[in-house]
């Protein structure tokens, strides 16, 4: 099944090198979703994360003709992305977006309360860890699709995750006031 998937997936991409719009709207809407979920676990405020997915396709656009096909498209276009919420983060803001942080959830009181205390946790680690666990844990790419996206080896993204994960158990514990 995954063979076809990427053989469907490479048909779309040829057709998208060749300037065909009904293919780029096509991985557009396959990938929207889950670019927009990064960038806004990413960045922090689903406003920059809008804007960061019509950043990402742009680039995918301009660039189709450098795109290798050396790895999925998926994770080329993550890079992408990776790559955009970066630079966002390094713009200057004039005004600060204001972000109360916590997830809109009508669930359970303590999950929502697990939720924020994730969320703090992850962003008190350095910004390559909340990559690696965003990649890894959360959008579900192999350790060799996240090499490919960040630039990395796989074992390099490999130690980079085990000491991600045990960073984020360091933090959490210190959120909850716990001894590790």
């Amino acid at each position: 099944m995954e063979n076809g998937r990427e053989s469907e997936e490479a048909r779309l991409v040829a057709r998208f090198r060749a300037g065909d719009m009904q293919a780029v709207e096509t991985l557009f809407w396959r990938y929207a979703d889950a670019v927009l979920a990064y960038a806004t676990r990413l960045l922090g405020n689903r406003a920059d994360a809008e804007e960061v997915l019509s950043e990402v396709f742009l680039r995918a656009f301009e660039g189709c003709m450098g795109y290798r096909a050396e790895g999925t498209f998926k994770a080329w276009l993550f890079r992408i992305a990776r790559n955009c919420c970066i630079d966002r983060l390094r713009q200057p803001r004039l005004l600060p977006l204001e972000d109360g942080g916590e997830p809109a959830w009508d669930g359970d009181t303590a999950e929502v309360d697990l939720r924020v205390a994730v969320q703090r946790a992850l962003k008190r680690l350095p910004e390559e860890y909340q990559t690696v666990l965003l990649l890894c844990d959360v959008e579900e790419f192999t350790a060799k699709e996240a090499a490919q996206i960040i630039g990395r080896s796989v074992p390099s993204v490999k130690g980079m995750l085990y000491r991600a994960r045990t960073a984020l158990r360091d933090a959490l514990s210190e959120e909850w006031g716990e001894e590790t």
